[in-house]
């Protein structure tokens, strides 16, 4: 696990750039949009409400979107692209809580016969996987309309320390957060040698929003430290303007970490050789993706 020196220096090389991103009306989002116009990149906002109080800037454009709704990403993409003739980073933020206990039922059978919300579910994979589909088509029509010119094309996946430990409680959350870490690791490789797209992910601990009132109070009982908004932001842009790929970058007591190269390194010593050497093989047997595609009807 490597500390990453975050100073802002690349930030300036966003300037320009056109950055596509959910879930930026409030929170961690709201101050990495703040962040991208100050360094002078055109954000396109897809959120379901519009942020109080609206950017002024004239490189901010605010398209309504409700990420478990497929059309509205295209709508999404389809304008960013319109106005701006290219698209150079996508940034899929949008995430709700957990709200209640999934296994409440009571004593009676009439608590089991309604399917709980899976509204957590939806917002934060099903919507993180349209997304990044819609993101991948306009990014690679992007690289091709822009070929003289644009050779840098990114997408950040947000999961969260609850996408790789143990937390009793947040069942779905967990659960959808495990689930960007599987999109993260499956299109890692894949897209960056497809398409030449660079995808990595921030998983932010504990952060000081809206979203965790009344949770982070016993963080800070228990002397936890904590993240501000700008910390995850911060990592946000340094993803994009950074000419890294297949990056993990974990963000606790306002500090970030790479973890994902540390977790690669020691897998053979915890798996075995033997069992790590067979886990080896069978990736390899997948070509990166392209085997399993085309075995299984793909393209």
């Amino acid at each position: 696990m490597s500390l990453i020196n975050i100073n802002g220096e690349t930030f300036g090389g966003l300037r320009d750039k056109v950055v596509v991103i959910t879930g930026g009306a409030t929170g961690i989002g709201a101050v990495a949009v703040t962040q991208l116009l100050s360094v002078g990149a055109k954000v396109v906002l897809g959120d379901v409400k519009e942020p109080e109080p609206t950017p002024s800037d004239d490189k901010f454009t605010f398209i309504q979107t409700d990420v478990t709704e497929y059309d509205t990403i295209v709508n999404l993409f389809a304008t960013a692209f319109k106005i701006h003739s290219r698209i150079d980073h996508a940034i899929t933020n949008a995430g709700l809580v957990e709200i209640g206990q999934l296994f409440a039922t009571g004593e009676s059978d009439d608590g089991i016969r309604e399917p709980p919300p899976t509204a957590v579910l939806d917002v934060n994979l099903k919507g993180t996987v349209f997304f990044t589909r819609v993101a991948v088509h306009y990014l690679r029509k992007s690289l091709i309309r822009n070929s003289s010119t644009q050779k840098d094309v990114s997408i950040l996946l947000v999961s969260s320390v609850a996408g790789f430990g143990n937390w009793p409680g947040l069942f779905q959350y967990s659960a959808s957060k495990h689930g960007v870490m599987g999109l993260f690791h499956s299109t890692k490789d894949f897209l960056y040698g497809s398409e030449g797209i660079r995808v990595n992910v921030v998983l932010p601990n504990m952060t000081d929003t809206q979203m965790v009132t009344g949770v982070i109070a016993a963080y800070k009982a228990n002397g936890v430290p904590i993240n501000e908004p700008k910390d995850v932001a911060d990592t946000f842009l340094y993803s994009l303007s950074n000419d890294t790929h297949g990056e993990a970058y974990y963000v606790s007591g306002g500090k970030t970490y790479e973890i994902e190269k540390r977790l690669d390194g020691v897998k053979s010593k915890w798996l075995g050789q033997d069992l790590f050497d067979e886990l080896m093989a069978g990736q390899e047997a997948l070509g990166a993706g392209s085997n399993w595609t085309k075995r299984k009807g793909g393209e």
